[in-house]
């Protein structure tokens, strides 16, 4: 699997040592894995012979004993070698403090300058798994069941730093791993008109973040799974897109709305896009219209399959069809590929206008002839419904609406929002999100039979539900809890428990 949103060449190391002083003690064992453009191109390992003693609580923790590094290089004949494959590559370490510091005393006894900016993995995890308490090497073996042999021993510690990595890979998104990696290794520069009270102020925590102008104008709402670390990278000196060039160069105020986790922040900022309409947001519009694909049958029991407007304000019919797609265009694009993938007639397939006759596909041999009656309808209706598969809407899999709880955020600091050190709970119902319930009776009164307030199918609310809700490793990741609410009559109350 490749790694995401990390340095492209970057170098996880561990070292064992004799002690904890980087002045006094020495490096016994050092492992790396070199990782470039996300994948690994080497694994390297040593024993080293510290010419000192090694202290018997630490032989007991690492297993390193001073008979095994007799026969072991000295850091002097290895430094050569390991100073090529730190060259030009970001260190990685977990408590990067404690390996740079001996890698820097051992290089400066042999006469060479080791500098660098280090990135720290423990620094990391906090930032992109606020909702843990303990992110240390052990309680990220035990966190995330990885498989090592021998722990304290270099090579099986970094190798659990890059299960570390590759879990993030999978749990969050490239830009948030990108933005918090910049900002452990940067400094951005923050524009000059933005105080930097305005800086100070924000959490490193997941959250909504807004941009205004200094005529109180929106300029930009986004989302983050630690909030000063994506705002940084905003004002980071390279601009890599033009959208952050504008931002910067007009934004005199933000604020944010702290969550317990990212599935908060990420239903909170899809709703006040689309609610609030910032000037430079352009990835989360409101869709007014929808399309889907269809599929009926001819006089003769083919498949034929067309595209139509979905109904948003009819969620049964939108899971009964197939895709969602924001404009026709795209539906036709995604139709035509499926159809020249498994060889569908273009003429059932709604891509050719004529009434009858073979299909220009079946000229071109890009059709198996159901045009022409040279395939039954049987097998051709099998490799329709085979082709729309993989385009197929997931039906809602309760039984009835359901709260998704939020766990209270861990308290890392005094600064901490209030409203996260509490449950949030989300209200939602066939693939509906319906808000925030704040209690029992608001969460009567959504599910009351006599509520006629329309609901409407929105495409990015359903993505995000997608993602979090029928992924076991999200769901674990983020501490969901999934609660399905009894069907609610007159004389009867939705369950939900409300600390």
């Amino acid at each position: 699997m490749q790694l995401h949103g990390f340095p492209n060449n970057m170098v996880l190391l561990d070292c064992e040592t004799t002690g904890g002083k980087a002045t006094v003690d020495r490096i016994t064992e050092i492992a790396l894995i070199v990782v470039e453009n996300g994948y690994i191109t080497e694994r390297w390992q040593q024993l080293i012979n510290s010419d000192t003693l090694i202290p018997p609580w630490i032989s007991k923790l690492t297993g390193i004993t001073g008979d095994m590094l007799i026969s072991q290089p000295r850091f002097e004949d290895i430094a050569d070698t390991l100073l090529d494959k730190l060259e030009g590559k970001t260190l990685v370490a977990h408590n990067a403090r404690f390996d740079y510091g001996f890698l820097k005393n051992e290089f400066k006894r042999v006469g060479i300058d080791y500098t660098t900016k280090p990135l720290c993995s423990v620094k990391l995890s906090r930032r992109l798994n606020p909702q843990f308490k303990r992110h240390g090497l052990d309680a990220v073996i035990e966190r995330l069941s990885i498989s090592i042999t021998a722990r304290h021993r270099a090579m099986d510690d970094t190798e659990a730093i890059f299960h570390l990595f590759r879990h993030f890979s999978q749990t969050c998104e490239p830009e948030e791993i990108e933005a918090v990696c910049k900002s452990l290794l940067i400094r951005s520069s923050t524009p000059s008109h933005l105080p930097d009270s305005e800086i100070t102020k924000l959490p490193c925590r997941p959250g909504v973040y807004r941009f205004y102008s200094a005529n109180g104008q929106l300029l930009y709402v986004g989302k983050s799974i630690s909030i000063k670390d994506r705002v940084l990278n905003h004002f980071s000196s390279d601009h890599s897109n033009a959208v952050d060039l504008k931002i910067s160069q007009q934004v005199t105020h933000i604020d944010f709305t702290e969550t317990p986790s990212d599935f908060g922040a990420q239903l909170l900022e899809n709703k006040e896009i689309k609610g609030l309409s910032p000037a430079f947001n352009r990835r989360q519009t409101r869709t007014r219209k929808l399309y889907q694909l269809a599929k009926a049958h001819d006089s003769q029991g083919y498949s034929q399959l067309s595209i139509v407007p979905s109904d948003i304000t009819n969620i049964g019919e939108i899971t009964q069809r197939f895709g969602l797609f924001r404009s026709k265009k795209t539906a036709e694009s995604t139709l035509r590929n499926l159809a020249d993938r498994y060889q569908l007639c273009h003429r059932l397939a709604g891509l050719e206008k004529r009434a009858s006759g073979g299909c220009f596909a079946h000229q071109l041999h890009r059709c198996t002839g159901a045009c022409v009656g040279k395939e039954t309808v049987e097998l051709y209706n099998l490799r329709t419904d085979s082709a729309l598969r993989s385009i197929k809407n997931l039906m809602w899999p309760w039984p009835s609406a359901i709260l998704v709880t939020e766990p209270a955020a861990p308290k890392q600091d005094k600064n901490q929002a209030a409203d996260t050190a509490q449950a949030h709970y989300h209200l939602i119902d066939q693939w509906v999100y319906l808000g925030q319930i704040e209690n029992e009776s608001a969460l009567e009164e959504h599910l009351s039979p006599c509520s006629e307030e329309a609901t409407h199918f929105d495409l990015d609310a359903y993505l995000i539900l997608i993602r979090f809700l029928m992924n076991p490793r999200m769901i674990q990741q983020h501490q969901l809890q999934i609660t399905a609410l009894h069907k609610q009559t007159p004389d009867t109350k939705a369950y939900a428990s409300f600390d």
